[in-house]
């Protein structure tokens, strides 16, 4: 069940995630604003006459705890079928974030889902949901084909800031390496269109990445949901943590298991 906190949002100063990690940590419940660097003013303020919406890189990671149509999304009887039709038997709502890219807006750099939403063993599922037409031009999704078998290169994890031990310390988040094979070159990784209202669905050790917008009218917008397997071990060390007392929302399988696809 959510908690009153779930359901705020909050927006990150310029370049605040980067410095204190107290706002990525919290946005784990919340519909959180994060912006894009450089998108205000050293004093949190808009530029004059810059766009509010244009200023937002994404709205993460707690979305589908706050009432409305994204939380409908996610708890649909669809997503759940999807899900068990690929093998997930209790199904959890890990994270769900909203990207936006406004037209020529910057890439996404190339990574795994587990990196950061490790379990063991892993079980991470990505749903990648297109809001609209992505190709070359406006920074499509581009993956790396087999990677799903490979490792996974590294882990976004919780350790004390600097000397501190016990309760109390302030958290600091670092990634630690898993896996020191050879890294792809970008020009193994391919293109994947999308045509809105399509759905990518990613194992979670599948390398991706989005290359920069050239394209100064289009955006591409999308919604991005990542469910665990119940039965699967979250670490205490993992970056998204609830609080105590809230457990992520387990998908709601519907009874009639004859058609997994009847409603995709």
């Amino acid at each position: 069940a959510s908690s009153s906190s779930s359901s705020s949002s909050a927006a990150s100063p310029a370049g605040a995630e980067e410095r204190n990690h107290s706002f990525m940590l919290d946005s784990a419940t919340k519909a959180s604003l994060f912006l894009e660097p450089g998108a205000v003013n050293a004093d949190g303020s808009l530029p004059e006459g810059a766009d509010k919406r244009g200023a937002v890189r994404k709205v993460a990671h707690g979305l589908h705890l706050v009432p409305g149509p994204w939380r409908d999304f996610v708890h649909s009887p669809k997503v759940a079928r999807l899900a068990q039709a690929l093998g997930w038997r209790k199904p959890l709502v890990a994270q769900t974030l909203y990207r936006l890219a406004r037209p020529n807006s910057g890439g996404v750099d190339r990574h795994q889902d587990s990196v950061t939403l490790y379990t063991e063993p892993p079980s991470v599922l990505g749903i990648w949901l297109a809001l609209e037409d992505a190709d070359e031009s406006n920074g499509c999704l581009r993956v790396l084909p087999g990677s799903h078998r490979g490792p996974i290169r590294e882990r976004l994890v919780r350790r004390p800031s600097g000397n501190c031990s016990g309760e109390g310390c302030a958290v600091h988040l670092t990634f630690e390496r898993l896996s020191n094979a050879t890294a792809a070159p970008p020009s193994d990784f391919e293109p994947l269109k999308t045509r809105a209202g399509d759905v990518l669905v990613m194992h979670g050790t599948t390398e991706h990445f989005s290359e920069a917008s050239t394209d100064a009218s289009r955006s591409r917008e999308s919604l991005q949901v990542h469910l665990v397997e119940k039965t699967s071990r979250w670490p205490e060390d993992n970056w998204l943590q609830y609080p105590p007392g809230m457990a992520f929302e387990e998908l709601a399988v519907p009874a009639d298991r004859n058609s997994p696809f009847s409603e995709l």
